[in-house]
Formats: structure tokens, sequence, C-alpha cells
């Protein structure tokens, strides 16, 4: 083979091997990149409250997809049809293209079972309220042989038995006995409870929460939430159904 066959052959190997390269650069480098967005991560954007109309707008800026779920949930603090909960979670770094999944506020609470607050105390009535998401409303108070005893229990201006479906989030209202001839009572000591105690003490013994005060008290450094003053002062006697105002620790 000459020298000239081998000179030609070696710079078309040359060629070859060049070309190769750029092709498994190419692929590598430009087109598997492109293909798999490899590169290309955003952040999922906090989707909470955003209303449907306003997803496609708001997830286009971001590249990505969503899907509503079959689920749905309820808060009242949201509106209806806006965001819940999504998945991943905002702050999350996906590709491009990725789909959000999401689960929208339903329109209307969900139903629960009036449960049964007759005859049973104010605790318990709360407690029991509470565990089916619904809230304590007014409170009446009418002379009665018992003392503190719930009589009858009322939603939208009527009697509601138990075992009738309302909305979650409800407020009930409640006629509760106070006893015979015990229209003056004691305030009692609230100072250094939690609010939620002791509005469960107060009604018990026929008074309720008035205005509520939030101060900071870097002095006392009780917790957030701690009583640490009252109106009228503990030992007062005030008439059934007198609001106490109360000064709480904020943050």
């Amino acid at each position: 083979m000459s020298k000239k066959i081998v000179k030609k052959l070696c710079k078309h190997l040359v060629y070859m091997f060049c070309l190769s390269i750029g092709i498994l650069y190419t692929f590598f480098y430009i087109a598997l990149p492109y293909i798999t967005h490899q590169g290309k991560i955003v952040q999922v954007p906090d989707l909470t409250g955003v209303h449907l109309d306003a997803l496609d707008e708001k997830l286009s800026k971001y590249h990505l997809g969503y899907v509503i779920t079959d689920n749905s949930g309820y808060s009242p603090q949201l509106p209806p049809f806006t965001v819940l909960q999504q998945f991943p979670a905002a702050g999350a770094s996906v590709k491009e293209n990725r789909k959000i999944y999401l689960t929208l506020n339903a329109e209307n609470p969900p139903l629960v079972s009036m449960p049964n607050l007759v005859e049973g105390s104010i605790r318990e009535a709360q407690l029991r309220l509470k565990n089916k998401g619904l809230k304590l409303g007014n409170i009446k108070y009418i002379p009665d042989i018992t003392e503190h005893a719930v009589l009858e229990q009322w939603y939208n201006g009527r009697p509601i038995p138990a075992g009738k479906l309302i909305h979650k989030g409800s407020a009930i209202d409640l006629v509760v006995s106070a006893g015979l001839g015990k229209e003056i009572i004691e305030v009692p000591d609230l100072v250094k409870m939690p609010l939620e105690e002791a509005n469960l003490i107060l009604l018990e013994r026929g008074m309720r929460i008035g205005v509520v005060h939030h101060i900071k008290d870097k002095d006392s450094h009780l917790p957030v939430g701690t009583i640490i003053r009252q109106n009228p002062v503990p030992g007062t006697k005030v008439p059934l159904g007198t609001a106490i105002s109360l000064w709480m620790v904020k943050v």
C-alpha cells in the first residue's frame, strides 16, 4: 500500500473520529437534555388560595401543568374552588412540564350529624361540638330546678334534634338552666389560665367572655394566650350572664 493511500486513509479516519465525537456531543449535551428537559428545574409555587380560573396563568409562568384530584376538602378560611392542598408542596424542585396535583376547596362545607347536648354540662357540649367541627353559639340562661345543664339546643333560630345533618362549622345556640333564685354569682379567678379554659369556666358559671385585650407582658414570662388580668376582679358578685373583660399575653 502506497504512502499516499495510507495518508488518505488516516485522513478519513480522523474525519470519521471527529464526526463521531460531534454526533455524540450533540446527542448527549444538546438533543438528550432538550428531550428530557435536563437542567431545567423550577420551584413549585405556593398555590394555596389560588382560584381554579387563575391556575393556567399562574402555572404557565413556571412551565408547569396541573391535575385536579377527585378528593375534596373544606376550609372556611378559603373561598370555594380555590386550592386547598397541592403535591408536590410549595418550594419543591421539579422539572418543567411536571404536573402538580391539586385539591380544591369545596363550595359547601361537608355535612355532620348534630350531637345530643341535652342534659349534659356546658363543658361537655363544647367538647362534643368541637369534635364534630361545630361551634358554640349564644347561650341563654333560664331559671330551672337544675343548674348549668343544657336544656335545649338550637340552630338558625329553631330547635335541632340529635342526628340531624348540618353543615360543618355551624354555630349551635344553647338554652341552659341557671338554677332557682341564683341570679347573682361570683366571678372566678381566671388569671394564668389559657383563654379556652377560662371560656369554659365562665360558661359553666353563667358568665361569658367580653372584650379581650391583647398586650405584651415581658415581666411575667407567661405563655402566649395566657390571661394576666380580668375585670371584674375575682370574688366580685355580678348578675347572671355578665361579660368578663380579659387581658391576654400576645406575641
